[in-house]
């Protein structure tokens, strides 16, 4: 499992569709490109006024518009009319850190930056060392 959550992405997700997505009421996250390199694992910079790191979401196989989502979720009608994004990342698992990591911590401790579209893990080696070793919370497990 270890090896396996280092298979990710860096995203900057707003307050609520992150919110919608911790309760259940989203269950894809939605973009407009998919990155080069596979990817397992998305890890979620909650964007302020929150500002901190604190959700790690599995997803499934990445479905491509005009392909079709479930009417169930918040966004999925919209997708399969063509109204949102070109892409839905089917959100299987969510962990919640239980020590979100706040922005200034990022910055000062890891450098990072919050993606504006997405980083590699890769990118943040000791960041995404960090999560994987710290203590999470499965929240969403479908």
């Amino acid at each position: 499992m270890k090896d396996e959550l280092t298979n990710g992405i860096y995203v900057s997700i707003n307050q609520e569709p992150t919110s919608k997505i911790v309760h259940g009421i989203k269950n894809h996250e939605f973009r407009n490109y998919i990155p080069k390199k596979s990817f397992k694992f998305l890890y979620v910079y909650v964007t302020a006024p929150q500002s901190q790191l604190k959700y790690v979401i599995e997803i499934g196989n990445i479905v491509k518009y005009p392909e079709q989502l479930e009417i169930d979720g918040d966004g999925n009608i919209d997708f399969n009319k063509g109204k949102k994004s070109k892409y839905a990342y089917p959100i299987i698992k969510v962990y919640e850190l239980t020590n979100p990591i706040s922005l200034e911590e990022l910055k000062n401790k890891f450098g990072f930056v919050p993606p504006q579209a997405f980083s590699y893990a890769e990118t943040y080696k000791a960041l995404t060392e960090h999560i994987v070793t710290a203590e999470k919370v499965v929240i969403i497990n479908r």
